[in-house]
């Protein structure tokens, strides 16, 4: 398969059209159309990642956090300009999935870290069933502090933790990444605990005066899963070599 049919594959398979977003989802720079024997993956398209791609000879690049964004700079300049020359030098297409990776209800971020979490009795948000904008689930872990140690141990990081919903946790609502403004989904769902990648300074007093653990995992590490399971997706369907590459992010 080309550059563009394998684009095309995974815009209609994370439903673009049907999400609103604040960035263009799906082909960001367009390559020479080559056919492609491997394709590179990251959370984020950095210089860093590119450079890496191309040392892996990827010919196609897919990332969750693409580069054009609706309120940057229209300027080709500076890092911007680097990165699209690289990728123009050598022919590399990229694409970027942000809401519609988030949300797949059963590649996206939500649910495949749910799953990396191991939460039992998994729901996603109500509805149609075709967004995962959040997602719910149960943990078999006697205690809050038992999960935190669960949760650094499996992301590799150690989360900031707000613990003021007691002693143990059951139900933990996800949503990945920059979701700390979303709090109130988790009371709404009366869960115990709100996993997420951001915090901010009145999420503090929030977890407070609901009485509700609040869990700050990095946004980088709790966005990784969506795009991995997409790469083995890609892999398994058309058997092109997919790889990871991870550039680990403390925030």
């Amino acid at each position: 398969m080309n550059q563009n049919d394998i684009i095309n594959h995974c815009s209609e398979l994370l439903k673009v059209s049907e999400i609103k977003d604040f960035c263009p989802n799906g082909l960001q720079i367009e390559g020479d159309n080559r056919e492609v024997n491997k394709i590179a993956l990251g959370v984020s398209i950095s210089h860093e990642v590119i450079l890496k791609a191309i040392e892996a000879n990827a010919d196609l690049i897919i990332t969750h956090h693409g580069m054009i964004w609706e309120k940057d700079s229209r300027r080709i300049a500076g890092p911007f300009r680097k990165k699209i020359h690289e990728l123009l030098k050598h022919g590399i297409a990229a694409a970027a999935y942000h809401l519609p990776l988030d949300f797949h209800p059963q590649l996206g971020n939500n649910i495949q870290l749910a799953k990396h979490l191991e939460l039992n009795d998994i729901v996603i948000s109500p509805g149609s069933g075709e967004h995962a904008e959040y997602v719910l689930g149960r943990t078999g872990i006697e205690t809050t502090e038992e999960f935190v140690r669960f949760v650094e141990e499996k992301l590799d990081r150690k989360p900031l933790v707000l613990p003021f919903g007691g002693e143990r946790i059951e139900k933990v609502v996800i949503i990945t990444g920059g979701a700390q403004n979303y709090f109130l989904t988790a009371v709404e769902n009366g869960a115990d605990c709100f996993l997420t990648g951001e915090v901010s300074e009145k999420n503090y007093s929030m977890s407070q005066e609901y009485e509700i653990n609040y869990i700050s995992a990095g946004h980088y590490a709790t966005e990784k899963y969506g795009i991995i399971a997409l790469g083995q997706h890609l892999q398994d369907k058309f058997g092109i070599e997919a790889e990871f590459i991870d550039v680990p992010n403390p925030i």
